[in-house]
């Protein structure tokens, strides 16, 4: 439960920070290189940060989840087996 609001808040937060190079772009007027050539360079590159660090968070977030279930089995250690009954 916490793990995915952890995700979805950092998404939104995500969303936000790409969408800052295009509203600069819009109140500096920029000219036409930048428009065509340097915001869309400027989300690509922090598109692609984002999906990395969403990967590793998810991953660590399930991960966080998976590892505290596993548990050694202790109902079966005082089972003897034929090499201890010495059949």
């Amino acid at each position: 439960m916490l793990s995915s609001k952890i995700l979805v808040i950092y998404r939104i937060i995500t969303v936000l920070l790409l969408s800052i190079p295009m509203a600069v772009n819009i109140y500096i007027k920029g000219d036409f290189v930048s428009s065509i050539v340097y915001v869309p360079l400027i989300t690509l590159v922090f598109s692609g940060l984002a999906i990395f660090i969403d990967g590793k968070l998810e991953g660590l977030l399930k991960r966080g989840m998976v590892l505290p279930r596993f548990t050694l089995p202790r109902g079966n250690i005082h089972i003897k087996t034929a090499n201890d009954i010495m059949v």
